[in-house]
């Protein structure tokens, strides 16, 4: 990459600091711990984005949620895997430096279960931080039989490369199993073949009267649901106390999900959840119960527009696989984790290394007393022109660096793809407003190529037609996050 587009991404960077200087000196002196360490796979690219935005973004969004839970009265934080892994740190390092408590000892990154919070009650910080095992697969399933044919939407969601075997597994069901069940509602259709949003729609009304169907996923819910039960009763959930989740956001289903749990168990506190961003939420739950940081369902359509959130996930993970459900282990619930993705195993572990050295830097000017200065500045943080640069434009460097992560957008993480995926000019052009329209809802012959992270394709592939294929694609999330911003307002009213 020239040195000169490098270095004008990192003087970007910088100014956009400038207002705030702590931050910034925090910033200048993990970026040269992190290049005089010289580790091998890291690019310049990663470590200025990590430093310069990354770190601060999540060191600013972390203090707001610890400010809210306090004035909340909370007196605990679960956060979700593994979105809500290194924010988890952050929060205990954050919790102990206001507490006046020594650091945590380090750990191992890799064995996130064995850190829990240390300490009885008099040595445990006063607000305390969880780490909670989850994901929407772990909590559909055993949540499907609680909502019966409600559930029908989840499975039924739209991706980036379904199939009619993704949409059963949501489920629960085996592949076998998929056969039988598609062999009814889409006869002479592949189970492997990837559906476009209209093909999952269709399929909705032969699954909702297919008997076979509910009764073998009523099956699997219920199988699921002590072993998820139990964790989450180990885990203090149902305990008589005010806490809250912290997680990326999103759609909200998540807290959705333990919400029917939990009050299947007899639990009556209402579950109460603080997200980096909302795009929406679901029809029938409580608004006042979902806080946002950085976008809300009914506002923030520019910043939507400049956001990514599939480079956020891959960025903001943890050093272990998805959960895919909870066993019972030597007396206790323990996770059924998956196997981390190969390719992705060392990119983690050098991430995890650079959030370490930014965690180190913002520690040491912490422990000398600039806490409330620090936070203060975190409030003023410009995370829209921080996270815009690196999502919405990023630099060739940045593109290959981030975009090579692989990456699945299913609840089951089925067929991991590079995260900037590698499309022709044709497919650039589809993700333009007219023709992503049609493609969408009258698929032919060209079917939509989608990309986990589009602006990282556009900057690797446009080439000479970058600048357009930019404006074309922005255009079209401003348009989809517009429409989205009128429908739940529409909704949230009409209710």
């Amino acid at each position: 990459m020239n040195p000169s587009i490098r270095q004008n991404k990192l003087n970007h960077y910088r100014r956009l600091l400038k207002r705030t200087p702590g931050l910034l000196e925090v910033s200048e002196r993990a970026y040269e711990r992190a290049l005089s360490e010289e580790a091998s796979g890291v690019t310049q690219a990663q470590i200025c984005a990590s430093m310069f935005v990354l770190g601060p973004v999540l060191f600013a969004f972390v203090s707001w949620v610890l400010k809210q839970a306090r004035e909340a009265g909370k007196r605990r934080l679960y956060f979700l895997s593994r979105d809500g892994w290194l924010m988890y740190l952050m929060a205990r390092q954050l919790c102990r430096t206001q507490a006046g408590l020594p650091e945590a000892g380090s750990r191992e990154a890799g064995s996130p279960k064995d850190d829990s919070p240390e300490g009885g009650p008099a040595e445990s910080p006063p607000l305390e931080c969880r780490y909670l095992y989850a994901s929407r697969y772990a909590w559909r399933i055993p949540e499907q039989h609680l909502i019966g044919k409600r559930s029908l939407e989840r499975i039924c969601r739209g991706g980036m490369h379904v199939t009619f075997a993704d949409m059963m597994k949501r489920a629960g069901l085996t592949g076998e199993e998929a056969e039988r069940i598609a062999a009814f509602a889409c006869p002479g259709q592949r189970t492997d073949e990837v559906l476009s949003w209209s093909g999952i729609q269709r399929l909705k009304g032969p699954l909702f009267g297919c008997r076979e169907f509910w009764e073998l996923a009523d099956e699997r819910s219920r199988s699921r649901y002590g072993d998820t039960l139990g964790y989450l009763s180990q885990e203090g959930l149902l305990d008589d106390i005010p806490y809250a989740l912290v997680d990326s956001g999103w759609i909200g289903t998540m807290q959705e999900s333990l919400s029917h749990l939990l009050e299947s168990a007899g639990y009556s506190r209402r579950v109460e959840g603080y997200y980096f961003g909302l795009y929406s939420l679901p029809q029938t739950v409580e608004a006042g119960a979902f806080h946002s940081w950085y976008f809300e369902p009914g506002s923030g359509t520019g910043r939507k527009a400049h956001f990514s959130n599939c480079l956020f996930e891959c960025i903001f993970t943890a050093p272990h696989g998805m959960t895919m459900g909870y066993e019972r282990a030597e007396g206790r619930w323990e996770p059924v984790l998956a196997g981390m993705h190969p390719e992705n195993e060392a990119w983690v572990e050098r991430q995890m290394r650079l959030f370490e050295l930014y965690a180190q830097a913002l520690s040491e000017s912490l422990s000398k007393g600039r806490a409330g200065s620090l936070e203060e500045e975190a409030a003023a943080l410009r995370v829209r022109g921080l996270l815009g640069s690196l999502m919405s434009a990023p630099s060739p460097e940045e593109g290959e660096c981030f975009g090579s992560v692989s990456f699945s957008d299913d609840v089951t993480e089925e067929r991991m793809r590079p995260l900037a995926a590698r499309l022709t000019q044709r497919q650039l052009l589809g993700h333009h407003p007219l023709p992503r329209l049609y493609l969408t809802l009258l698929p032919g012959k060209w079917k939509l190529q989608d990309s986990g992270w589009i602006e990282g394709s556009i900057r690797l592939y446009g080439g000479c037609l970058y600048g357009w294929h930019r404006a074309g694609a922005l255009l079209y999330k401003y348009a989809l996050y517009a429409r989205m911003r009128y429908g739940f307002r529409k909704g949230r009213k009409a209710a």
